[in-house]
């Protein structure tokens, strides 16, 4: 999973164009805004045409490992995830909202073999879904009728014994 940040130096005067991959930040060039821009813009259509790459729309994330998903959220400047599992109101040391740093924030647990996947939406939120373990064996769906419908539901009920599907809020510095 790869991700271009234009972060901001100095105003539209100094951006840098920061290449995130798999959690891991590059620094691929600096300028302003619409120079690094531009360069954006070349760099993904190089991608589209040379490695077959798809941008994402952004009502569609992209699910990755907890850790790049943390990685990316710190970057944009992200410090604080709101979990409610995290709320303690029967004794010291208070916590109303659920908030914790996202540095350590441990995500979600699954059951049954499976694993979470992770995705951080525009709206300031990061979507956790199971993930069905890695069998070795392909899925492959039936043509349709009955028997697509009962694989259907095989999936959702393997998937549903993982764990639930849960949205985080995200914040900035605490205090």
């Amino acid at each position: 999973m790869r991700h271009l940040l234009l972060e901001s130096v100095d105003g539209y005067g100094v951006v840098n164009l920061v290449q995130l991959n798999a959690g891991v930040a590059n620094q691929i060039a600096t300028g302003t805004h619409y120079e690094v821009s531009q360069q954006a813009d070349a760099l993904v259509q190089q991608w589209v045409k040379g490695e077959g790459f798809e941008s994402r729309a952004t009502d569609k994330p992209a699910y990755e490992p907890l850790a790049a998903t943390v990685a990316l959220a710190l970057r944009l400047g992200y410090e604080i995830v709101y979990d409610n599992r995290f709320k303690k109101l029967d004794r010291p040391p208070l916590n109303a909202t659920g908030a914790v740093p996202l540095s350590k924030w441990p995500g979600m647990t699954a059951k049954n073999g499976g694993g979470y996947e992770y995705a951080l939406q525009g709206n300031g939120t990061i979507h956790a879904q199971p993930m069905l373990p890695l069998t070795g064996k392909p899925l492959v769906a039936p043509a349709g009728g009955p028997e697509f419908v009962a694989f259907v539901r095989e999936l959702v009920a393997l998937r549903d014994a993982i764990g639930p599907s849960a949205e985080f809020l995200l914040g900035g510095r605490l205090f």
